[in-house]
C-alpha cells in the first residue's frame, strides 16, 4: 500500500467555522468566488490543526505529541513524536541534539520534513448568499474601565452548508526519513521504527475524523464538521485523483444536494486500477439522489455503509496489509 485518500462531505448548522479578514465589530466566513458566486471556505491550515487537535485529544499512554514553542517550531524528532512525522516541520537543530543516526549528535542546522499527511480546505458546495445570517455578539466591558455598564456590538457571519474536505496520506513516508545515497544518486526510506507503530500513527489520522471538534466559535455555535458522506481508497499508486469524486448538479440553473452520478462513475473508474479497496459510506438526509449514489456504488461491488462503519472497517484493514 503505497497511498490512502479520503473524501468526505459534511453538513453543518449555522456556524462560522474559520472567520476571514473583517474588521474588528464585524467577523466574517471565509469565501471565495467562482462563476460569480460566492461560496464559503475552511482553510488547510484551520482543517490541519482540527485533525492534529482531534488526535492529541485521544493520545494513549506514551504516546507523544510536542506542542510547538512562541516560534511556531516543533521538536523534529520524527522517531517519538507523532505531529513532527505526520504533519512535518521546519525546525532549526543545535549542534550536538541527541538524534537517530547520528551517534555525535545532529551536526546541526536547519530541518524540513514534508509532511506525509495532505489536507485540502474544505470547500462549501452550496452558494454563500442562500444560506447566511448575521449573529449578533456583544462584547460588555466592565464598569470599572467606563464608570458606567456598557458593550461593543460585534456582527458575526454565520452559516448553513455542506463541505467537501479530503486528506492523503503518503503512507511510504510516515515513519521514515528520506536518505540520499550520494555515490549512486537515489534515494531511500530510513525507517525509524516497526511497522506495527506506522501503522498505529495512520490509524490516528481516520480515528481523528471521527472527533473533530476543536474549529472555531464553537462556545457559541456549536456544530458537527465530521464526515456524512465518505469515500476511501486504499491505493498501490499515489495519487490525488479521488478529491474529484464528489461534485453537485445544477438543475434549471441552481445547485442542487445531489451528487454528479456521472462523475463518480468516472473517477471511480480511473482509481480502481490502483486502489486495493474502495470504501463507501454515508447517512440518509445529506444528498437528494441517495438510491442513485448507491446503484453506482453497486456498479463497483461497494457496500454501501455508514461513515462509522467505514472508518472502522479501514481501520481494521490497515491492521491485514502490508505499509512497506
Amino acid at each position: 500500500m503505497k497511498g490512502i485518500s479520503i473524501v468526505w462531505l459534511s453538513k453543518t448548522d449555522l456556524t462560522n467555522l474559520n472567520a476571514g479578514e473583517g474588521e474588528t465589530n464585524y467577523i466574517d466566513i471565509k469565501k471565495f468566488r467562482k462563476e460569480g458566486k460566492e461560496y464559503p471556505y475552511v482553510s488547510g491550515q484551520a482543517m490541519r490543526f482540527y485533525i492534529k487537535e482531534a488526535i492529541r485529544r485521544n493520545l494513549k499512554d506514551r504516546e507523544y505529541m510536542c506542542v510547538p514553542d512562541d516560534k511556531g517550531e516543533t521538536c523534529g524528532n520524527i522517531q517519538k513524536c507523532i505531529l513532527c512525522d505526520l504533519f512535518g516541520f521546519m525546525s532549526t537543530i543545535k549542534k550536538g541534539t541527541p538524534w537517530p543516526g547520528y551517534e555525535n549528535g545532529h551536526p546541526g542546522g536547519a530541518v524540513t520534513r514534508v509532511s506525509p499527511v495532505k489536507v485540502s480546505p474544505a470547500i462549501g458546495m452550496l452558494p454563500f448568499d442562500e444560506n447566511v445570517v448575521i449573529d449578533f455578539l456583544t462584547r460588555r466591558k466592565s464598569q470599572k474601565e467606563t464608570g458606567e455598564l456598557s458593550g461593543d456590538i460585534v456582527n458575526v457571519e454565520i452559516g448553513t452548508n455542506i463541505y467537501k474536505c479530503g486528506i492523503s496520506i503518503d503512507v511510504v513516508r510516515v515513519g521514515g526519513d528520506e536518505v540520499i545515497d550520494n555515490e549512486n544518486r537515489t534515494v531511500k526510506i530510513e525507517y525509524l521504527m516497526p511497522s506495527e507503530e506506522r501503522k498505529n500513527r495512520i490509524k490516528k489520522v481516520l480515528e481523528a475524523l471521527r472527533y473533530l471538534t476543536d474549529y472555531s466559535k464553537q462556545a457559541r455555535l456549536l456544530t458537527d464538521f465530521t464526515p456524512d458522506v465518505i469515500c476511501i481508497t486504499f491505493q498501490s499508486k499515489y495519487s490525488h485523483r479521488l478529491q474529484k469524486l464528489f461534485e453537485f448538479v445544477i438543475e434549471n440553473g441552481k445547485i442542487v444536494r445531489k451528487l454528479d452520478v456521472k462523475r463518480m462513475e468516472e473517477i471511480l473508474n480511473d482509481v480502481k486500477d490502483y486502489s486495493d479497496r474502495i470504501m463507501f459510506g454515508m447517512i440518509s438526509g445529506v444528498i437528494e439522489n441517495e438510491e442513485e449514489v448507491k446503484e453506482v456504488m453497486q456498479k463497483f461491488g461497494i457496500e454501501v455503509k455508514t461513515p462509522k462503519e467505514v472508518i472502522e472497517e479501514a481501520l481494521n484493514y490497515i491492521n491485514k496489509v502490508a505499509v512497506e
